[in-house]
């Protein structure tokens, strides 16, 4: 508004003084002159006030939706720590009936409750939405290769198959935690542990165990 004002007494003592230009003396002119030469100066100036003003608002819907997420990610992770106990249950099994039977059982439903609430995590602004829908499309691609995965095991030849289902993970949740930090860290946040669901580890290998005991 003050600089909407200051261009309008501006244009206005520009215009009252147009009639009178060529009766005005050397000093007078110069005078009207060095006012039009201040006058970007002086609307530059309300330019850099109206961006500091935005810059303050985004840093505060930023830190706002920071505040958010990092609250909403302890649920995330206790179902992440889930997930991780299921995998643990189902590579303790001795063959590959049983390994089957308790990947679909117990792991990929844990996986599918992890993924339903990352969906429904709050990520308030455009650059955190993008942030986490990286994580979300990394756990959702992973539950589909793993479900894969278990269909078509057949011999303990097939385990070594999940080791690249697990590489691909690490990699994607690798990125989204360094694109996660680097958010925070621009808003003058620090990511720490258990602000972010997820870890860059990912599901723990497939089991030792049955790759011992049932021949290929």
């Amino acid at each position: 508004m003050a600089c909407a004002n200051m261009r309008r007494l501006m244009e206005d003592s520009l215009s009252r003084l147009r009639p009178y230009t060529r009766q005005l003396n050397v000093t007078v002119v110069a005078t009207a002159l060095l006012v039009v030469a201040l006058a970007p100066l002086s609307l530059s100036g309300c330019g850099d006030a109206k961006a500091d003003r935005e810059r303050t608002e985004a840093a505060k819907q930023a830190q706002v939706a920071i505040a958010a997420y990092s609250a909403a990610s302890q649920e995330a992770n206790n179902l992440h720590g889930e997930v991780i106990r299921q995998f643990a249950k189902a590579n303790s099994s001795t063959n590959l009936p049983d390994y089957r039977e308790a990947m679909r059982r117990d792991v990929l439903p844990a996986m599918d409750r992890f993924v339903a609430r990352l969906k429904g995590m709050p990520a308030d602004t455009p650059q955190l939405k993008r942030i986490h829908g990286g994580l979300i499309s990394a756990y959702t691609d992973a539950r589909k290769d793993i479900a894969a995965f278990v269909d078509q095991l057949q011999t303990a030849r097939d385990l070594e198959r999940f080791a690249a289902i697990r590489k691909r993970l690490q990699q994607r949740v690798g990125a989204y935690q360094s694109d996660l930090a680097a958010y925070y860290k621009n808003w003058n946040r620090q990511l720490r542990g258990g602000a972010s669901p997820a870890s860059p580890n990912g599901p723990p290998a497939a089991p030792a165990a049955a790759t011992a005991t049932v021949a290929p």
